[in-house]
């Protein structure tokens, strides 16, 4: 891995630069009760001054490659739960395509973490292995965001599917919540992370016999619900633990029921 490889990966995870679009707001979701609502990802340290921002030789090209690999991230992770491994972590290799620019410099440790976790992702030899190393890719994104006392800049919020009983809608509500996980997880954004949990704790999965799906729904429901009753997302640690036995979980349902997540 070269230097210029870090240095691709540092500006992957400097996404906060520029972001990924507009945020205008966030859109009203379900109620949340006091004493879930976000809290600090990391422990409290005395306020300290912000990083000056990086001088990008080519900040166009600089913005391409960061909003790209950001988006590639999250694609694996779709790739993984559909059991598509080796799409995934073949796509896990092309985030470590070098690029070199003097603005990812004082970026490297962190740049040197995640192409490690990425590396580590690419040689995973199965899909809850791999699902887990994603989540440890995402999580180095979150820890240098928390570094650079920054985050990225996210789509609005949009207003969370209403639970009619149907299939079509509580799957709905499961993918409306998983966005905003991954949201919470890389940010990390504490409301994103808080909101995901609360609809997927309130949103049980379509009645299915034969199959492991209902047994599945539960155990997901109370991994969300054991975040929000122990306030364990008050450290980056357990939610990239917690969100990472999600996405198994998530996998077997969807393997159970043969269905390809969107």
């Amino acid at each position: 891995m070269t230097g210029g490889a870090h240095g691709m990966y540092a500006a992957a995870i400097l996404v906060l630069m520029t972001g990924c679009a507009p945020d205008a707001g966030s859109a009203r979701a379900d109620p949340v009760a006091s004493w879930q609502q976000p809290h600090a990802t990391s422990e409290q340290d005395p306020p300290r001054e912000p990083p000056a921002p990086p001088q990008f030789k080519d900040p166009k090209m600089a913005r391409y490659h960061m909003r790209r690999h950001f988006d590639d991230l999250r694609i694996i992770e779709q790739l993984l739960l559909a059991g598509q491994l080796v799409e995934g972590t073949t796509l896990a290799r092309f985030l470590a395509r070098p690029y070199d620019d003097p603005g990812v410099a004082d970026w490297q440790g962190h740049a040197r973490r995640i192409a490690d976790a990425a590396l580590a992702l690419s040689e995973a030899h199965g899909q809850d292995e791999a699902l887990r190393r994603e989540v440890q890719v995402a999580a180095e994104c979150a820890s240098c965001h928390l570094e650079a006392q920054g985050s990225p800049r996210f789509v609005r919020v949009p207003l969370v599917p209403q639970d009619d009983g149907t299939p079509k809608a509580r799957m709905a509500r499961h993918a409306w919540a998983a966005d905003r996980l991954w949201e919470g997880l890389v940010g990390p954004a504490d409301d994103r992370w808080s909101r995901g949990l609360v609809v997927l704790s309130d949103t049980p999965l379509p009645l299915t016999t034969l199959t492991d799906a209902p047994a599945l729904g539960r155990r997901l429901q109370e991994l969300a619900r054991v975040q929000l009753t122990t306030r364990a997302t008050t450290l980056l640690e357990a939610r990239t633990s917690a969100y990472g036995e999600m996405l198994v979980t998530c996998a077997a349902c969807h393997s159970s029921l043969r269905v390809i997540p969107r």
